[in-house]
């Protein structure tokens, strides 16, 4: 009996078919269809380069943005420098500079002016009845004019004088006040104040001077 799509003994011995032979012959028309499809190298290499100059452009499309966007950073870095040094600017520190002045607070007076006063005349500048602060008794000529020449580059009026009995020196500051009560007095703390601001930098400025820390008043006769 015959199975379905099997050839029979008959029609194997009558036909010299081999079993398991397809009459088709599906590998030789691959192979056929195979040698058909050529590439030629010219379209390889066209695409090669199409490929190459894909890659080139990302590359610098990339690398352009970057660049723009670090040049966008830095602008506001720069920015953002700028503005906090003008912020920095603004902020007043309590150590270097002293507060504006309010109702119960007089402005303190600066420790020192750009334009320094002239040299002190030599004669006495005194008023009788009048109070002055004095810095320093009984220097010697040397020491008190150096004293009197450093206290006047920094705006203080400062003068050379002898005590009443004509021998001893002193070094006063102008100006001079109507009683001992007026140094409670607005002008009286702010020539103070600048008397003792400038007393600390004549300490700095050599070994072995003194700050005018207490200067006091006397009344001139």
């Amino acid at each position: 009996m015959r199975r379905r799509g099997a050839p029979t003994l008959y029609e194997l011995a009558r036909g010299g078919m081999q079993v398991g032979t397809s009459p088709a012959q599906p590998p030789a028309l691959l192979a056929s269809a195979m040698r058909s499809i050529r590439v030629p190298l010219g379209f390889l290499w066209v695409i090669g380069v199409l490929v190459l100059l894909m890659l080139v452009v990302a590359y610098a499309f990339g690398h352009g943005r970057g660049k723009a966007a670090g040049f966008q950073e830095g602008v506001r870095q720069q920015l953002d420098d700028t503005m906090v040094r003008q912020t920095a600017g603004q902020v007043r520190d309590p150590l270097v500079s002293p507060p504006p002045p309010t109702a119960d607070r007089p402005s303190e007076p600066v420790a020192a002016a750009a334009t320094p006063l002239p040299a002190a005349s030599t004669g006495d500048p005194r008023q009788k009845g009048l109070f002055y602060f004095v810095l320093v008794t009984d220097p010697s000529e040397a020491g008190g004019r150096a004293l009197v020449e450093f206290c006047r580059a920094a705006d203080l009026d400062a003068h050379l004088v002898f005590d009443n009995n004509g021998k001893s020196r002193k070094v006063i500051v102008l100006p001079a006040l109507a009683s001992s009560a007026a140094r409670s007095s607005r002008e009286g703390r702010d020539l103070e104040a600048r008397i003792k601001a400038v007393g600390r930098r004549w300490q700095a400025k050599a070994k072995g001077n003194r700050n005018f820390d207490d200067t006091y008043l006397v009344q001139h006769r």
